[in-house]
């Protein structure tokens, strides 16, 4: 720099200026005038720095003239770091072809870590999506649990098989051989004898009395003083009013009695069973020989009979619970 500089902390009296003070400018004249010739030499005088130069004296501000060397500084830094960059890597001989391939190489990684990154997120999406799917489920067979194992619930649907004390017969014409050769005889037969049949039911208990503490109790048997030990686990026990249907003509195949419900889930019931059956006509038995112009509607009507049953049965919900 061909700019000297000198600070002094305090000017001698005895200094004389070289050349006369034309003029006294302030800093917002100095800013805007041209910048200070080669040879120009700054006093510090207190706090501000005189230029001495053939015609004016310009006063300016210290911090004023320490930014300009800061800037002007940090420029030079900034332009000679640049410089020094570009000579290493032209001495050096990096190929450019090579760090454009690197560059790319990068960019392909960066591209497959960010597609990779997108799998993820999607598959957390299906995998919360499926857990709220499984929450659904597990709250709705919690409900189903909730509701087979009530046990104050009064009115339960059961299903079962029910033993009915009477056959459906089965009426039709035969024939035999006559009291006269070569001559037939037509008979009443049935095809469905006995006196028990099966048939599926379902139905409605209503409770009526609850014995549940009654039954979750040890219990003497008779005078003996034998006792009958109650279940482990304690269990429902009721007595209720049973009305159902069974077989496959619902509206014509009643059954309705009393239901003992054990075990939580199990009802025994015992009552009538009240249906519409075909059966002979007032006149005709089982056997009997008819005219043979009479057909087996000519003998038969239809008709309500009761009966006695015992059913056992089980509770649907329960039923509709173990099916999951």
């Amino acid at each position: 720099m061909k700019k000297l500089l000198i600070i002094l902390l305090l000017l001698p009296l005895g200094m004389k200026a070289q050349e006369p003070i034309d003029s006294i400018q302030s800093i917002d004249t100095m800013v805007s005038m041209a910048p200070p010739e080669p040879d120009t030499v700054y006093i510090l005088r207190t706090d501000t720095v005189v230029r001495y130069h053939t015609d004016s004296v310009y006063i300016l501000r210290v911090d004023t003239v320490v930014q300009r060397v800061a800037d002007t500084a940090a420029l030079s830094a900034m332009k000679e770091k640049e410089r020094f960059y570009r000579e290493i890597l032209s001495n050096n001989g990096v190929d450019k072809e090579k760090l454009e391939a690197e560059r790319n190489y990068y960019i392909h990684m960066v591209d497959s870590l960010r597609s990779i990154v997108r799998i993820a997120e999607i598959e957390a999406v299906r995998k919360e999506e499926a857990n709220k799917y499984l929450e659904e489920r597990a709250k709705a067979a919690e409900e189903k649990v909730a509701v087979a194992t009530n046990r104050k619930k009064k009115i339960r649907p059961i299903q079962g098989v029910a033993m009915r004390f009477y056959r459906t017969p089965a009426w039709e014409i035969r024939l035999k051989g006559g009291s006269q050769p070569n001559t037939y005889d037509k008979y009443i037969s049935n095809r469905n004898e006995g006196s028990v049949e099966f048939d599926f039911t379902t139905g409605a208990s209503v409770m009526l009395w609850d014995l549940t503490k009654y039954f979750n109790q040890d219990h003497t048997f008779g005078g003996t003083g034998r006792e009958i030990r109650r279940f482990d686990q304690d269990f429902a026990y009721d007595l209720g009013f049973y009305v159902g249907f069974g077989g496959s003509n619902l509206f014509k195949n009643f059954y309705t009695g009393l239901s003992f419900r054990f075990v939580d889930f199990f009802y025994l019931t015992l009552g009538v069973n009240i249906a519409e059956y075909q059966v002979l006509k007032k006149g005709y038995t089982d056997g009997d020989v008819i005219g043979a112009s009479l057909s087996i509607d000519d003998v038969t009507a239809k008709a309500w009979l009761v009966n006695p049953f015992l059913s056992l049965s089980i509770d649907l919900d329960f039923l509709s619970y173990i099916k999951k």
